[in-house]
């Protein structure tokens, strides 16, 4: 005798058994994209419905490059997991966790370590060009390893971790990889996991957040300002020294336009402000601004000096391009197989290797033909601080009052 039940034909006529767990615990402070995701995907599950990312995306009314990060997002909550087919590959199967057996279940947990969330191969370089956009500069060696530490361990997004990068580059004048790590780990303990939640949390301790409001107001603007606006505005405040009543007095003028715009507004507080005698062009040039100017010299310099060098070894020797782009390779992939947990470490391990090998082959070479080990290396003036002027910590280098002392010098 056998036991049977008839296959479901159409599973838009039924239902799909959603744990109460997940709406109570899980559901509410979760990305309303992700949620719709996993409820699809729990409707694929229950019924045995073939379908990969791409179905359960459109089903969703998701953007189906964001399925790989709504995984990551709901396996280091632990509702789902991963289960790697081809490690090597990436490719992967999901298990929709049971809830109730995880929370109130005597299951002995396993051994092994539980696969973390990876991203595929385009993301990730995309993820690096991206960080190498926003910190102006190309990745320090083990910086992707780092990164992807964050993706794994941390259970960051790729849009968070960008986020922090350009926050530091904006407003700490610091993109060192172990500045923007303690810079979102931060985040992360205050329990901020989107840009989004990142953009309140500043705005709440910007001090000058309630003063944007208001000028907003005063102009009929319902949105928030933008960071060009936000300078615009402070320097309303820190540089000519208006008061609100004086700058809401300016935005008055905007009435008469069909357009009111800070622009605007900007231009009649700067022409006040110079028949106040205390001109922008002489106010601008404040000591810290001027000192910003001598290490962006020294950065356009240095970097110009760099590839000139570059380009005259690779010249003497044509093998040594390819080792670094080789070197560059190898960085990338120890960052993928990093991601995929256990499975990865022996192909990372592989990868360290033929670094090491690189290495050797590098040094022999430049020894070979004149140069020091660190004759690829990126020049600076200073190197503790690579001429930012801000150390790892986000304190000012030493190298500065330098700077300093040299203007004031020059001023007699």
């Amino acid at each position: 005798m056998e036991y049977s039940k008839q296959n479901v034909s159409n599973y838009y006529l039924y239902d799909t058994q959603v744990e109460n767990l997940f709406l109570s615990e899980y559901m509410a402070s979760a990305p309303g994209e992700f949620v719709k995701a996993y409820l699809v995907a729990a409707m694929y599950a229950q019924f045995n419905m073939p379908a990969d990312d791409r179905i359960v995306a459109k089903a969703a009314g998701v953007d189906p490059e964001k399925m790989a990060e709504c995984w990551a997002y709901w396996e280091s909550r632990g509702v789902v997991r991963r289960v790697y087919t081809d490690p090597e590959g990436g490719a992967y199967d999901i298990e929709l966790v049971n809830l109730r057996e995880e929370v109130f279940g005597s299951r002995a947990p396993s051994a092994e370590p539980k696969a973390v969330a990876r991203m595929d191969d385009k993301a990730l370089a995309r993820l690096y060009r991206d960080i190498e956009a926003s910190a102006g500069r190309m990745l320090e060696a083990r910086e992707p390893e780092e990164v992807a530490s964050w993706l794994s361990e941390y259970a960051m997004t790729p849009e968070f971790i960008l986020c922090g990068y350009k926050f530091c580059a904006a407003k700490r004048r610091s993109t060192k990889c172990r500045y923007v790590g303690t810079v979102l780990k931060d985040w992360k303990s205050k329990g901020l996991s989107s840009p989004a939640q990142v953009e309140e949390y500043l705005q709440g301790i910007d001090r000058h957040y309630d003063l944007y409001r208001q000028i907003f107001r005063e102009l009929g603007f319902t949105r928030s300002a933008t960071e060009e606006e936000k300078r615009i505005m402070n320097k309303w405040f820190d540089d000519y020294g208006f008061d609100l009543n004086k700058i809401k007095e300016a935005c008055g003028r905007t009435a008469g336009i069909s357009n009111p715009n800070i622009n605007y507004v900007d231009a009649v507080l700067t022409a006040w402000h110079k028949e106040s005698g205390r001109t922008p062009e002489t106010e601008a040039e404040l000591l810290t601004v001027r000192i910003e100017k001598l290490y962006e010299k020294d950065r356009q310099e240095n970097a110009a000096r760099t590839e000139a060098i570059r380009r005259k070894i690779y010249a003497k020797i044509p093998r040594m391009e390819q080792i670094q782009e080789d070197l560059r390779t190898c960085r990338f992939n120890i960052s993928r197989y990093m991601l995929m947990g256990g499975p990865g470490k022996e192909a990372a391990a592989e990868q360290r290797a033929k670094i090491e090998s690189l290495r050797r082959e590098k040094s022999l070479l430049l020894k070979q033909a004149g140069y020091s080990e660190s004759a690829l290396d990126t020049a600076y003036t200073c190197k503790q601080c690579r001429d930012t002027g801000f150390l790892e910590d986000g304190s000012r280098c030493p190298c500065y009052k330098d700077k300093m002392r040299l203007l004031m010098n020059q001023e007699g």
